[in-house]
């Protein structure tokens, strides 16, 4: 009979330390899980340096100087910010993302811009970003550039005309010698004006308003 309660005994102390473990093991598995999700959107809040801008144009600082300017994406905020993957984060170098402006044009949805460096197409970009308020991503476009290599330019500016409707102004040109003994230049181009209309749910909807030819000799 003692033999059978020492027995029974030892069995209900190893259920006891059994059942302990897989609490622990749970606990463990659920702190790991919430180490992995993300960071939420409204907390990138306070990264960016402009608050609700009207208009946007690339800044003057080249890739050097612009360095310390801004808060950098990190890995993990890159993901965030550029959903759909197909951009892939570097950070180093002259690749490099930056927080530019908080934007407050619609309470009922989170918009931002973001200044990347892309050394591949030698181009400064804004991407006015447009999330739903779970952070999932809806929709961005470019509201400035700034882009050179060799003889090819471009630049744009642009503005919100309205609450809703962004108008866009990119000068795109190609520059070649024509004379070099007497530096004569020749420069084409065009000027186009398109206007990007935001709607409520946060969905994009661009038209080309207007296009001319540039050509100048020099």
């Amino acid at each position: 009979m003692k033999k059978g309660l020492v027995y029974l005994g030892l069995i209900l102390s190893l259920a006891s330390c059994t059942e302990k473990r897989r609490n622990l093991s749970s606990n463990a598995d659920e702190n790991v899980i919430d180490a992995k999700k993300p960071l939420p959107l409204m907390d990138l809040k306070e990264k960016f340096k402009y608050p609700g801008l009207k208009s946007f144009e690339i800044d003057t600082f080249n890739w050097d100087t612009r360095i310390g300017k801004y808060q950098e994406l990190d890995s993990s905020t890159f993901k965030l910010v550029w959903q759909d993957g197909k951009r892939n984060f570097v950070g180093q170098g002259y690749d490099r993302d930056y927080f530019y402006s908080w934007q407050k044009r619609n309470p009922e949805l989170i918009e931002f811009t973001v200044l990347t460096q892309d050394e591949s197409s030698s181009c400064d970009l804004l991407h006015y970003c447009i999330y739903d308020k779970n952070g999932k991503a809806i929709n961005s476009f470019i509201v400035a550039a700034s882009c050179g290599d060799g003889g090819w330019g471009n630049k744009t500016t642009g503005k919100f005309i309205t609450e809703n409707i962004y108008e866009r102004i990119s000068i795109d040109l190609n520059t070649e010698i024509v004379d070099s003994e007497n530096t004569k230049f020749s420069t084409e181009g065009d000027l186009t004006v398109t206007h990007f209309t935001i709607a409520k749910d946060g969905k994009v909807t661009e038209k080309e308003i207007s296009k001319s030819l540039i050509r100048e000799e020099e």
